[in-house]
């Protein structure tokens, strides 16, 4: 095997951490507060589709590299990696000795079953077609795991850092079953001590930790607060010390506190309407009609209060940025959009259309959606804005698009690395592809970016991507949301990944 060097700038930045033998941690200290707008249906990193839940997957599982709050890859339990002359085998080696928090071993052959489990078309992960080009995972020794591919994929480190890829106790998740995914067995610094649906869930140190990311804290508690002004009141009195998605309205009153205000991380969540490309939708005209439609800055400012950006392209500001393009934004033209429609066949309320909104998950989410159907009324479409709970929402837009009824939904996306986004988006039958989208020169196109490890080819196959999607319209392209974060004066070291997944390695309480 030889070593591999990746020319992707990001994964230059690769850190390399030292042993941690010999270092001594000072003892957790200090209950830590936070109240979000939802709790995660499971914490099973195959199944997670939150940010929340990427924040507890992160820090009570491991995996073989992980994420810093710039997006940067680290190493977790992997201690060396490289590739063979094909390219196509992977080859990672992890930390001896290493254990879960039953007791059970941390080797090879576990991470060997934990990636399988996520291949396993049985298991139906919803993250299983952006693995696809894995096609098995073995372990030849107790420390060695090798990736066979079905080609060379210069994104694997991206892949293999998410919390996705999380390593998951798969003997335990056979003996607990569905407990499994409420507290999950993991190896990392923190456990879930208890988790009450719709109220509350806390983690506690795993006092079997061995790793590079010791807990800092003796707890975290997550207090689910959907109600946006009940979520400000807990950080007006000082009940929490964090409350995620300050809404524009409340960001002075909490910087107005003599012992909290509102930190603004970078973000790169990208929201969008993502259709349903069935019908009237598969029409190029009517998708340009709906995106014509949209004030977006009005909107932005009108109803985000600022907090936000209008779209320049599908992925967002930090997604990979060496690889990311952008175009002249989409004009606000009414009188445009009901030119395209007449020529699309569609007269006055003769199209209509269903869109299905949450409330509470994004900034304003049910607002926007009441927004959008007004604009869409606007230009002769009988527009139905749909708004449900979380859970309604997310089985809504989990179903494959052959089995949704309404037109399009309302979706943020913010996931790490150019591959990452847009396969998972843009690939013909990927789980993920929540709009139906096919086209053979895309599936060309992401088939070339993911087995060249060249970075000017990179940026001349993703720009092309990214150019055809821009134009082919199959979401309402949005924007870019801002995080908006309440925190006490008195937490030190908070960090937040630009995908809204609170990091916890350096914190402290005053």
């Amino acid at each position: 095997m030889r070593k591999y060097v990746l020319l992707n700038t990001l994964t230059a930045s690769l850190t390399l951490f030292l042993s941690t033998t010999a270092i001594v941690y000072a003892a957790p200290s200090g209950v830590l507060k936070i109240a979000v707008g939802a709790d995660p249906e499971t914490f099973d990193p195959h199944f997670n589709d939150l940010p929340t839940g990427n924040t507890v997957d992160l820090h009570v599982l491991e995996g073989l590299f992980r994420l810093d709050a710039e997006n940067n890859v680290v190493k977790e339990l992997a201690t060396d990696y490289s590739y063979s002359d094909d390219g196509k085998v992977f080859t990672v080696k992890i930390e001896k000795g290493r254990k879960f928090s039953n007791g059970d071993p941390l080797n090879a052959q576990a991470v060997a079953a934990s990636f399988n489990r996520l291949l396993d078309p049985k298991v139906a992960s919803i993250y299983r077609g952006l693995y696809s080009s894995i096609q098995r995972v073995t372990a030849t020794d107790d420390e060695t795991i090798q990736f066979h591919t079905a080609e060379p994929n210069g994104h694997i480190l991206l892949l293999l850092a998410s919390t996705t890829a999380t390593i998951v106790n798969v003997s335990a998740i056979e003996k607990m079953g569905p407990e499994h995914s409420r507290k999950p067995v993991g190896s990392g610094p923190y456990k879930v001590e208890s988790f009450v649906g719709g109220e509350r869930y806390r983690l506690v140190p795993n006092p079997s930790y061995q790793g590079k990311f010791p807990a800092k804290l003796e707890a975290i508690e997550f207090l689910v607060v959907p109600e946006d002004g009940s979520r400000m009141a807990l950080m007006e009195t000082g009940e929490v010390d964090i409350v995620e998605r300050v809404p524009p309205e409340s960001i002075a009153a909490i910087d107005a506190l003599d012992k909290a205000s509102v930190m603004k991380p970078p973000s790169m969540f990208s929201i969008n309407m993502e259709i349903v490309l069935r019908g009237a939708m598969e029409n190029p005209k009517v998708r340009e009609a709906l995106n014509l439609a949209v004030d977006r800055k009005g909107m932005v400012e009108g109803i985000l209060g600022g907090l936000g950006t209008p779209s320049v392209t599908m992925p967002g500001p930090g997604t990979q940025n060496e690889l990311r393009v952008t175009f002249d934004p989409i004009p606000y033209d009414p009188q445009r959009a009901k030119a395209l429609l007449q020529e699309a066949g569609y007269g006055p309320g003769q199209l209509s259309i269903t869109m299905v909104c949450p409330n509470g998950r994004y900034i304003k989410d049910a607002m926007v959606c009441q927004a959008l159907q007004g604009s869409f009324q606007a230009i002769g479409i009988n527009a139905n804005a749909k708004v449900v709970d979380r859970g309604t929402w997310s089985e809504i837009i989990g179903r494959k698009p052959d089995k949704r009824e309404d037109n399009m939904g309302m979706v943020g996306r913010a996931t790490a690395g150019m591959d990452f986004t847009l396969y998972r988006l843009f690939k013909t039958g990927v789980g993920a592809n929540t709009t139906g989208y096919s086209s053979p020169k895309i599936d060309k196109l992401l088939a070339e970016g993911r087995a060249t490890t060249d970075l000017k080819k990179q940026k001349e196959i993703y720009a092309e991507i990214q150019k055809q999607i821009w134009e082919d319209r199959p979401f309402v392209f949005l924007w870019y949301q801002t995080q908006a974060v309440g925190v006490s004066d008195r937490v030190k070291g908070f960090q937040v990944q630009p995908n809204e997944t609170m990091q916890f390695d350096k914190i402290s309480l005053q």
